[in-house]
């Protein structure tokens, strides 16, 4: 049985489910943000190894029966009470949280991917640092607070300027809304200002692309998707994320250099991941610089607009983890 932890709407899981309901595998879709108070956790410790459950007003999951867990984009949990302290329902969540993580870690099942691996993975200055050690080509950048650094820096060569982390946006009530979208734009030297020193901030030399690439992974199978759009243009955004939804963007089937392949699978098998969304620019030379990768990224949109089997590839990396625990408790009599 697969287990699938994400929030209530995401239209991604939702092609795995279509792709797994072909197969017969069965799954069970949960949101670790309904613990403590719609969802109920029983693990107990016994004989080497954890027993017990997860239920919901729904359903029930043995844990004995997991074969693999699709981390996609879960909520975290979320404690609260009538009466009860904004500090003590923090505290009352992070408990949750170690909890439910730690017990499903210590399961012998596949991950795509777990989330500590996730969170390592998508530290940036890691990533180019990691990607480099893979053979891939990664422009010169600087991470730094000081102003007058920055400044020398983007007065050296053109420049870009990229957050480190997605920004998170707040509703009106001060509660956690849903995540900003902040586009990566070129700063030239008499924009860097005091600022700077606010927090660090990541300054990348500017790339002029031929075309842009988001490839994904899965396990060792790699689609990749040719994104041609006005990026890069003069007066235009220097972001291709800022043209989706429009009729300035395609996207088409390419072709990956052997290179970019291996670099890819030794940079996934670096950070112990089976999955990962990888954002290249391809340049005047053809060669592909590598920007980032995107550990739990979407692919729902390089499907749609290539027709690449990447939710297939999905389900059946997690359909062969349930055959091969299924084999593995037939052998052992469980």
């Amino acid at each position: 049985m697969l287990l699938l932890l994400t929030r209530s709407l995401d239209p991604t899981a939702d092609m795995v489910i279509r792709e797994l309901g072909t197969t017969g595998t069965p799954v069970v879709r949960m949101d670790p943000g309904d613990l403590p108070n719609a969802m109920e956790m029983n693990a107990r410790f016994e004989q080497g190894q954890w027993r017990g459950t997860l239920t919901t007003a729904h359903r029930t999951v043995d844990l004995a029966e997991v074969s693999a867990v699709y981390n996609r984009r879960p909520n975290p949990p979320q404690a609260g009470a009538p009466g009860m302290r904004p500090e003590d329902a923090e505290w009352a969540s992070n408990e949750c949280y170690e909890g439910f993580y730690g017990v499903l870690y210590s399961l012998p099942v596949l991950w795509l991917n777990r989330p500590d691996r996730n969170r390592t993975a998508s530290l940036k200055p890691l990533q180019l640092s990691t990607a480099h050690a893979c053979g891939l080509l990664v422009p010169e950048t600087l991470v730094t607070n000081s102003p007058s650094d920055a400044k020398e820096f983007t007065a050296e060569a053109p420049s870009v300027i990229k957050t480190l982390r997605g920004v998170p946006q707040r509703d009106a009530d001060g509660a956690p809304g849903q995540p900003l979208i902040v586009y990566t734009w070129e700063v030239p030297p008499h924009e860097v200002d005091g600022t700077v020193a606010q927090g660090l901030c990541q300054f990348q030399r500017r790339v002029d692309p031929l075309y842009e690439v988001r490839l994904i992974a899965v396990g060792t199978q790699l689609f990749a998707a040719r994104i041609d759009s006005p990026s890069g243009r003069p007066d235009e955004t220097t972001d291709w994320r800022a043209y989706q939804d429009t009729d300035r963007i395609s996207y088409t089937p390419i072709g990956i250099p052997d290179v970019i392949r291996h670099g890819v699978l030794d940079y996934l098998a670096a950070f112990q991941l089976l999955y990962g969304a990888f954002d290249f620019m391809v340049d005047a030379d053809r060669r592909w610089n590598f920007l980032e990768c995107n550990p739990n990224g979407q692919f729902a949109f390089v499907e749609y607009g290539t027709g690449q089997p990447i939710a297939r590839a999905v389900a059946d990396l997690l359909t062969r983890a349930d055959a091969e625990h299924a084999t593995s408790t037939a052998r052992m009599g469980g």
